[in-house]
């Protein structure tokens, strides 16, 4: 299977376990909304911002270093297999014995049992970790995708069950062990296929690693920082129950972003490395991946600010009400977040981690400064604060990050944005009119999807031909008859 057949069925395999969570997640948030409290939501978001920054230096960044390096012996893997195990059991101990800390600063006793529980991750997690690494980077992304689809349905189940009998927000917090405890068997059996870690350690070879890894793990640092800085703030600032209702806004608006960039990143990253000798066809890659990653994120995006308040009212139900603005602005957020996120693969693609965390220590050190001055106006104000900073933000990230690696000019930057966001409006705008008719209801919100599809796909074939013809390219030979369908309508026209 050559370079491309690998990298599109990565994506196409990537995207079937990214399309499966988020519909999990949504079904379970949709559940979640009418069983539990804003509270519990804003405890939980606590929550998870601990686990995640916690996770962050599980591995202390030596995936990508794993992933990045072309050669890697067997006691290189095995030394940093046994590495990993023992920062998780670290880490363990870590959260578990200043879990009373961090409930005393909130003032909220409730987090001192969810933190200890979900600590429990940290001890299963490491013993797959480096096995998912070694499939990502032999592009074994349908093994991958196997596993976590099983390991997210059995999760999703165990939390359904428990909030049923009851257990409040206990019910999410499981969640996390079990879903590290499921993948983690599922990473092992079939990594183990390809090779098995010895019972070997030497620091030595570990070393190596670390020095890529330390910049790689700063940047995530920095990068999960500034995704969670808000969340963290305003649990402080505003309280834990204002925090709830914007958690349910961002949790809703941030599936797309948390979904569909990883898939392309989680591709085009290991794709990319082994051509960055290659500048003009990285060049090309990248701007079709910027494009591709333009119209899903624009499209979505724009119907999710059009059904926001449909989607609460009827998913959700009255009593979130006042996470209908924090939608809409969240919303333009991660359109603009999105357009990132490839950026920080081609920087890694070179081997470029140190130029990768200086950008996010700029990023870091702005969105403390927004949501800060945000506050002034309130929640809203916050949110909005957010927004406009990663709109200032796209400019340098094209003149730091892309244009010296690639030489990218401006013109092709903007240009790769500039017409899925016109086509993107154009069929918004109808579908908008026909809602302030029809009113709030799931078969309004249905018909008013399908007529947003309808129109842009049909502004795309109008005004995208290549481009269509192109994604056409990589389905499945009975779907590319629809490419040749294109190609001899374009001929006569």
């Amino acid at each position: 299977m050559s370079l491309k057949q690998q990298a599109f069925s990565g994506v196409k395999w990537t995207t079937l376990s990214a399309v499966f969570t988020i519909l999990i997640q949504l079904i379970q948030l949709i559940i979640l909304t009418q069983l539990l409290s804003r509270q519990d939501f804003g405890l939980m978001a606590i929550v998870m911002v601990v686990i995640g920054f916690s996770q962050l230096f599980v591995d202390m960044g030596v995936s990508n270093a794993i992933i990045y390096k072309k050669e890697i012996t067997q006691k290189e893997l095995s030394s940093l297999y046994w590495f990993n195990i023992a920062i998780g059991a670290l880490f363990f101990l870590l959260l578990f014995f200043s879990s009373g800390l961090i409930a005393r600063f909130y003032d909220e006793d409730k987090l001192l049992p969810l933190l200890k529980l979900v600590a429990i991750s940290f001890i299963i997690q490491p013993w797959g970790q480096q096995f998912m690494v070694f499939l990502q980077k032999e592009l074994k992304f349908k093994t991958l995708a196997q596993v976590e689809i099983a390991s997210r349905l059995i999760s999703f189940l165990s939390v359904i069950i428990l909030a049923f009998l009851d257990y409040g927000v206990y019910a999410l917090a499981v969640s996390t062990p079990v879903y590290a405890l499921c993948s983690s068997i599922g990473y092992n059996i079939t990594g183990r296929k390809y090779y098995h870690p010895e019972f070997f350690f030497s620091f030595q070879r570990v070393k190596a690693y670390l020095n890529f890894g330390l910049f790689q793990m700063g940047d995530k640092f920095l990068n999960y920082f500034a995704l969670q800085t808000d969340t963290i703030l305003i649990g402080k600032i505003l309280g834990i129950e204002i925090l709830g209702t914007y958690n349910i806004a961002k949790d809703l608006t941030s599936k797309p972003y948390m979904i569909i960039n990883p898939i392309i990143t989680r591709v085009t990253f290991p794709v990319m490395s082994k051509i960055n000798h290659d500048i003009p066809k990285l060049k090309l890659i990248f701007l079709k991946t910027l494009n591709y990653l333009s119209y899903i994120n624009i499209l979505i995006y724009l119907l999710i600010i059009v059904l926001a308040e449909p989607l609460v009212l009827v998913l959700f139900g009255p009593k979130w009400v006042d996470a209908i603005p924090l939608i809409q602005i969240l919303a333009l957020t991660f359109v603009f977040r999105s357009f990132g996120s490839p950026a920080g693969s081609l920087l890694l693609s070179f081997g470029k981690a140190k130029k990768a965390f200086v950008w996010n220590l700029l990023v870091f050190i702005l969105y403390p400064i927004s949501i800060f001055t945000g506050s002034n106006w309130g929640i809203t104000g916050i949110a909005v604060g957010t927004m406009l900073l990663q709109v200032v933000l796209f400019i340098p990230n094209w003149k730091m990050n892309v244009h010296p690696l690639i030489k990218v000019s401006f013109s092709e930057y903007i240009a790769v944005y500039s017409k899925p966001f016109l086509l993107s409006i154009i069929a918004a705008i109808p579908c908008y009119l026909l809602l302030m008719i029809t009113g709030n209801s799931l078969w309004s919100m249905l018909v008013i999807s399908l007529l947003f599809a309808t129109l842009f796909f049909w502004l795309a074939l109008k005004f995208e031909r290549i481009l269509i013809s192109d994604a056409f390219s990589f389905l499945p030979d009975k779907i590319k008859k629809m490419r040749i369908l294109i190609n001899l309508k374009d001929r006569i026209n």
